[in-house]
């Protein structure tokens, strides 16, 4: 593998900027990866060969324009992308080309972003697995969804950044099951016009990278209000704060009441509690919403409003869609408006509760696991007999429920080799609080720097 793609994004930036390398050098490096390990990975839907290559050179004949000035960077293939096909991983978007960039695409590119490619994902995004992807670490094993693609192609050096979408866990469980990181956002913090989205209310876009500082990076790129996403908030995050004044709420036993949490997820959880708690000012338990308060209301809201954004998409090329989507939707459309509107009080209640777990328990960030599972078999669409949407994200669907954000970071390894992470959870806005901690814990340990061996 070539020296430069050990590097991480900010480092790659920096090396730039410094004239230490060139983007061009950098984009070769990534293309030459990706032609060696994606038959056997699939992170891409598409590739921008000509296109990566033509900025690169436009890019090293200037002045630097932004903090990621000539460094590759992967897009799900959910955000449009001026004159580049955007389809979703479905048939029913094939040919689609917008004719304009989404606001975060717009604002990467001022930033001096090289776009590769546009990255797997599972059809619409409406699931947490990626067909067409396959886990780095054992292709036998799923890469977790729906943005399986980016986290794929991150864990196997084949770019240094990427964007995705979170709905119930859909940064933050391949990247768990990869070995990466992600940051699920504050709901509002990102502006979402020009993404193909299935909620209004629970849909987020998202950095994903190798390292909580590149993830902080990509956040400042793309955050920020956007007059054309009607959602888009003018708050402002919170400034980070000392380490030492911060503490970590560990979440009860009631927080794991549903699906049986593998004893090694645990474990890792155990393990970075240790090591969180030797950076904060103090660790106490905490009593979580859990996933029986939150699950039936949010997948009423996610389903009606799923059905109703892609209402058009169904009613008329509905045959080319999935049995899972098409399924997903009409249960979505056959929901009454009077359980629709309960739903919607019933999740603004849920999300008051865990807005309480911050204002009135005396804990700043809540440590959880992301998967209550290890990584599952590649193809799977059950465990048990329990479809793999509430089996899986039993830790995460909440969180998106409550709108507040996340930050999933590699916490070590199974006896099988596989990854496992834990995710950090805080209140509205403190995204670069959680960044800048998981930044610290990256400080002390190295789980990030795993490269799986893809020599097959």
């Amino acid at each position: 593998m070539d020296d430069l793609l050990t590097l991480t994004l900010t480092e790659a930036a920096a090396a730039v900027r410094s004239g230490r390398t060139t983007s061009r050098a950098l984009v070769e490096a990534c293309l030459a990866r990706i032609e060696a390990t994606d038959g056997l990975i699939g992170s891409f839907a598409s590739l921008q060969v000509d296109a990566a290559q033509q900025a690169a050179r436009e890019f090293d004949a200037g002045e630097p324009i932004g903090p990621l000035h000539g460094v590759p960077i992967a897009l799900k293939d959910l955000f449009y992308t001026a004159g580049v096909a955007t389809e979703a991983n479905c048939r029913s978007l094939r040919g689609f080309v917008p004719d304009r960039d989404a606001s975060v695409v717009s604002r990467l590119k001022a930033a001096g972003a090289v776009i590769v490619g546009k990255t797997n994902t599972h059809e619409l995004a409406l699931g947490v697995s990626c067909p067409a992807s396959r886990n780095p670490w054992d292709p036998d094993r799923m890469t977790g969804g729906s943005s399986g693609g980016s986290a794929a192609g991150l864990a196997s050096r084949q770019f240094f950044g990427a964007l995705g979408t979170d709905t119930g866990g859909s940064v933050r469980i391949p990247s768990n099951y990869c070995g990466t990181t992600a940051i699920k956002t504050t709901r509002g913090a990102v502006p979402r016009d020009g993404v193909h989205l299935i909620s209004w209310t629970y849909d987020t876009v998202g950095p994903m990278a190798r390292t909580a500082a590149d993830c902080r990076l990509l956040l400042d790129v793309v955050a920020g209000f956007s007059p054309a996403d009607p959602f888009s908030s003018k708050a402002r995050f919170a400034q980070p704060v000392a380490h030492q004044e911060l503490t970590l709420g560990v979440p009860d036993e009631s927080f794991f009441d549903g699906f049986r949490t593998d004893p090694e997820v645990r474990a890792v959880m155990e393990e970075a509690i240790d090591v969180i708690g030797s950076i904060v000012a103090d660790v106490r338990t905490a009593r979580l919403p859990n996933f029986a308060e939150h699950f039936d209301l949010g997948a009423t809201v996610v389903f009606a409003e799923a059905a109703a954004l892609l209402e058009e998409l169904h009613s008329t090329q509905g045959e080319l869609l999935g049995d899972e989507v098409r399924s997903f939707l009409e249960g979505g459309a056959a929901l009454p408006g009077t359980a629709f509107a309960a739903a919607q009080a019933g999740r603004t209640g849920f999300e008051r509760s865990y807005l309480d777990v911050f204002e009135e328990q005396g804990v700043d960030i809540v440590i959880a696991p992301v998967n209550p599972n290890q990584p599952l078999p590649h193809g799977c669409s059950d465990i048990d007999g329990v479809p793999l949407i509430p089996a899986t994200a039993q830790f995460t669907f909440p969180v998106n429920g409550a709108g507040v954000p996340a930050v999933a970071l590699p916490g070590g390894f199974a006896a099988d080799g596989l990854p496992i992470g834990f995710q950090l959870i805080g209140p509205p806005l403190s995204d670069h609080i959680l960044a800048a901690l998981g930044e610290a814990f990256q400080a002390e340990t190295d789980h990030h720097d795993a490269v799986p061996d893809l020599a097959r």
